[in-house]
C-alpha cells in the first residue's frame, strides 16, 4: 500500500489524507484539514484486522452492538444498517466482519471522500454510496427506507450545524429505524460538557422522553466532566434496554466507563 494519499474535497475545499498509522502494525489514519492550518484525524482502520477498534467511542458502539444483535440481526431478512457520516468506514468494516450478510448504505456530503477511501482501502463488499448532507438525504432518497441500525457521526464538537442537532433532525434519524431496530450517535465535548448535555436533552425530546429506550456511555473523566472526549448515545426504537442488556453494555467495555439509562440519564442530561 503507497501511502500517503492525498484528495481534495470539492465541497469543503479541504484535503484528505490517509497515512500509516506509527501505533499498530497495520493501521491506517484517516485525516481532513488544511495542511497550513493542520490536519485533524477522523478515522483510524486496522487493515489487516477490521475487527480490531483502536478509539474509545467505536469500541463502545461495538459493546451496544454487540450485547443487542441477537434481538436486532436474527431476522428473516438480511439486517440494514445507515452510516450517515462517512470517515474511512471503520465501523462498515467492522460490521462486514461481524455480520456477513449485512447490506449497509453510507452518506457523506463529500462526494469524492468515500471512493478515495475504498481505493486505497477496499471492503469485500462495497457499501451503497449516497452523496448528500445528511438530513436531505433522509428526507428524499431515503424517505422510504428502513434500516436495523443507523450510525450517526457527523460532528465532533458544539460547532455541528444547528440542523443535524435539532429534535425534528433526530426524529428522522429514529423514523428511519425499524422497530426494534437501534440508533447510534458518537460526538464530543469539552469538559465542560454544556453542548453534550444539551444535545442528550434534545435526543431524549426526539425520542419521547423515554430515557428507558436510550442509553449513554463514555470514559467516567468524560461523564463527570473533568475530561474533554467523545460520548456515545443510543436508542432502541419501540423497545427499551433492559437491565440484563446495561450490565452487558457495561462489562464489555472499555473500562473505566459507564452506563447511565433511565433516571440517571434524564438527570445528567439536566
Amino acid at each position: 500500500m503507497d501511502l500517503p494519499q492525498t484528495q481534495k474535497l470539492s465541497r469543503s475545499g479541504m484535503l484528505a489524507e490517509l497515512s500509516r498509522d506509527d501505533l499498530t502494525d497495520s493501521g491506517v489514519v484517516l485525516s481532513i484539514g488544511e495542511p497550513q492550518i493542520g490536519m485533524a484525524e477522523q478515522s483510524h482502520v486496522e487493515v489487516a484486522d477490521p475487527s480490531f477498534l483502536l478509539h474509545d467511542y467505536v469500541r463502545r458502539m461495538r459493546s451496544v452492538m454487540t450485547t443487542t444483535a441477537p434481538d436486532l440481526f436474527d431476522q428473516a431478512e438480511p439486517a440494514a444498517a445507515l452510516h450517515l457520516g462517512a470517515g474511512a468506514l471503520t465501523l462498515p468494516r467492522w460490521m462486514e466482519q461481524r455480520f456477513p450478510d449485512i447490506s449497509q448504505t453510507v452518506v457523506d456530503h463529500e462526494p469524492e471522500l468515500v471512493e478515495f477511501v475504498l481505493k486505497h482501502l477496499p471492503m469485500r463488499s462495497v457499501p451503497e454510496s449516497v452523496v448528500a448532507d445528511a438530513a436531505e438525504a433522509l428526507k428524499d432518497r431515503l424517505a422510504d427506507r428502513r434500516f436495523d441500525v443507523v450510525v450517526v457521526d457527523l460532528y465532533n464538537s458544539e460547532q455541528a450545524p444547528a440542523q443535524l442537532t435539532s429534535a425534528p433532525f433526530f426524529r428522522q434519524v429514529l423514523q428511519r429505524i425499524r422497530p426494534g431496530g437501534l440508533m447510534l450517535m458518537n460526538f464530543g465535548d469539552d469538559a465542560d460538557m454544556i453542548f453534550a448535555r444539551r444535545l442528550v436533552s434534545t435526543l431524549l425530546s426526539a425520542a419521547d422522553d423515554d430515557a428507558d429506550a436510550a442509553l449513554l456511555t463514555a470514559p467516567d473523566p468524560v461523564l463527570t466532566g473533568r475530561q474533554e472526549g467523545n460520548l456515545v448515545f443510543a436508542a432502541v426504537v419501540g423497545s427499551s434496554f433492559s437491565q440484563e442488556q446495561l450490565q452487558q453494555i457495561w462489562a464489555a467495555g472499555p473500562h473505566p466507563g459507564e452506563v447511565l439509562s433511565g433516571a440517571a440519564l434524564t438527570s445528567w442530561a439536566g
